[in-house]
């Protein structure tokens, strides 16, 4: 008999029969709504999440894409800076070169007017023997 006790069977406003008492259904009832929204409302966020995932998944290749060619534009830098200066040495050495070449030759022809001037001399000496 104690367990008839524990189950009370009513009848709600549209004659219906309910196991539970009337306050106690609207509450299951109320609890089940919740529930339902509850889980309406994380279906919702979880969209929210998955959409905000692939656009940060999407923003962040491009990301790495314009990582990488500001790694591939830093680098040609570097290179382009050797290449200069491996450049500007070889045409230290082609000027330094030159000018040395222009000094000998300088020298050179210095000299040849010096001869020039002596053989003009030693001519005019004999010619006036």
């Amino acid at each position: 008999m104690d367990r008839r006790k524990a189950v009370q069977i009513s009848f709600d406003d549209s004659n219906r029969i309910r196991i539970l008492d009337a306050e106690h259904f609207k509450t299951t009832e109320s609890l089940a709504e919740e529930c339902t929204t509850f889980n309406d409302k994380i279906h919702t966020f979880s969209k929210t999440v998955t959409g905000l995932t692939e656009i940060l998944n999407a923003q962040s290749e491009k990301i790495e894409v314009e990582k990488l060619r500001a790694i591939g534009q830093r680098t040609r830098k570097d290179a382009e800076n050797e290449t200069r200066k491996r450049r500007q040495g070889e045409l230290a050495f082609a000027i330094a070169q030159k000018q040395a070449e222009l000094q000998r030759l300088q020298e050179q022809y210095e000299t040849l007017v010096k001869i020039e001037m002596e053989q003009k001399v030693l001519i005019e000496k004999l010619n006036k023997q």
